[in-house]
């Protein structure tokens, strides 16, 4: 309470009367039980308690981000992170000689933009043939037709579909038969009347019959035919040459060739099946923009029929050969497809969206300090704050470096005075920074 030995409460009257019984520290600005600086012995009670979401009075920065209290930090930072400097008055860094320069906004990224021609999509394209010859019998669906994965597309009356169901019915009855000589002989064995012989025979009898069912149950299977289908041909005991021929997929009908009473063998085309959620586009990319395009970028189509729609897709492939005669390099896309509204056959447009192209400063070689063997510039972010980040640098001569990572447009970068900030930084690590 004394004013003599203490003129500064005076001054502080304000703060006294707020907390007569705590004084105000006037230097730093704080109560003098929270002043660190100059009550040091008081971090020693408050050792446990974490910098993360404390705030530096001293430097007026967050404390993990401070450089001066925190410099051990900046062995823990990534490309394009930094740790803050305030210098001790805004007039510093005039007096220290600071030069800073705004970065511009670097170039604008180029729409690489490439002829194309839309085609199906081959992955989801099938001819629908028949694995068995015969007539034609009935047509259950035309060229524009929708089909479900596994909709019947039409019926044919095949022979060789009939003899497959009919020793398919034989293998069944002979299975049977088979299988009671065996169950009989194998009673008969285990009584000690008849031999091992007629036991082995009549169980190898029955195993040869389960085989030719499942043989020719397969062959069914193979030609198409479900097994509830195949079900039924048991349980009817029909040998019937019916065969239906289904869709392999959900698709549209783009071509018919089945005509009722015509005769079909195996391999012969009778639909066209597709599916159009999905198109494919063929590019054409000359030799002088390669280098920016590479399986996986996103690109955006445009076509002179559709000036307001516009497809979205990815590069899926790109030909290891450049045409001789176009020099163009072949490549392909896939694109959304939405209301079938792209047709097989249209000439368009393709801008790339994503490229292997990126904005690269070149910065003056003095700009750029080595601390623990990582590169860092200093950004300004205020009149007397500055920050250290690091970056990435590249290729160098003696004026410029270049910087890959860690820069933006529009970064004030300080272009000269960068060893000034590096001297305070290292003040800290030493041991000659903030006190605490």
């Amino acid at each position: 309470e004394c004013a003599v030995c203490r003129p500064e409460l005076g001054a502080n009257a304000e703060k006294t009367k707020q907390d007569p019984k705590r004084l105000w520290c006037n230097e730093h600005s704080v109560y003098e039980d929270e002043c660190f600086i100059c009550h040091p012995e008081l971090k020693s009670n408050n050792n446990e308690v974490s910098s993360e979401g404390l705030y530096c009075e001293e430097h007026r920065v967050p404390e993990r981000e401070c450089g001066i209290c925190h410099p051990e930090l900046s062995n823990s930072l990534d490309i394009g992170q930094g740790l803050k400097i305030r210098l001790e008055s805004p007039e510093s860094a005039v007096k220290a000689g600071i030069i800073t320069n705004v970065l511009s906004k670097g170039e604008s990224i180029p729409k690489f933009t490439v002829l194309s021609r839309v085609i199906y999509n081959q992955n989801r394209f099938a001819h629908i043939t028949s694995l068995a010859s015969g007539i034609v019998q009935k047509v259950l669906v035309d060229v524009g037709t929708f089909v479900p994965g596994g909709e019947v597309l039409v019926e044919i009356a095949s022979p060789d579909i009939a003899k497959i169901k009919a020793e398919y019915l034989t293998a069944l009855t002979n299975e049977k038969l088979k299988k009671l000589v065996f169950e009989r002989v194998k009673r008969l064995f285990n009584k000690k009347v008849a031999s091992q012989y007629e036991y082995q025979k009549a169980r190898a009898e029955y195993e040869i019959a389960k085989n030719n069912t499942n043989t020719t149950h397969q062959q069914l299977l193979n030609f198409g035919l479900l097994e509830d289908e195949i079900q039924d041909i048991e349980e009817i005991q029909t040998s019937t040459s019916i065969f239906p021929i289904r869709a392999s997929f959900s698709g549209t009908i783009i071509d018919r060739h089945a005509v009722v009473g015509e005769f079909v063998k195996p391999g012969d085309v009778i639909f066209s099946l597709v599916d159009l959620s999905t198109m494919w586009l063929e590019l054409s990319i000359p030799e002088n923009i390669l280098l920016f395009f590479k399986v996986g970028d996103k690109i955006e189509a445009s076509f002179k029929e559709y000036s307001i729609k516009k497809s979205q897709g990815s590069i899926t492939w790109l030909a290891s050969n450049i045409d001789e005669e176009s020099r163009m390099l072949k490549g392909r896309a896939v694109v959304k497809n939405p209301d079938a509204f792209l047709k097989h056959g249209m000439f368009g447009k393709v801008q790339l969206l994503s490229q292997n192209y990126s904005k690269k400063f070149n910065v003056p070689v003095k700009s750029v300090q080595r601390l623990d063997g990582r590169d860092f510039v200093f950004i300004k972010l205020s009149v007397d704050l500055f920050e250290a980040r690091r970056v990435e640098t590249g290729e160098s001569d003696k004026e410029n470096v270049e910087i890959l990572q860690g820069l933006s447009p529009l970064d004030e970068l300080v272009v000269d005075g960068s060893f000034t900030l590096k001297s305070e930084f290292l003040k800290s690590k030493f041991g000659e920074g903030c006190a605490e």
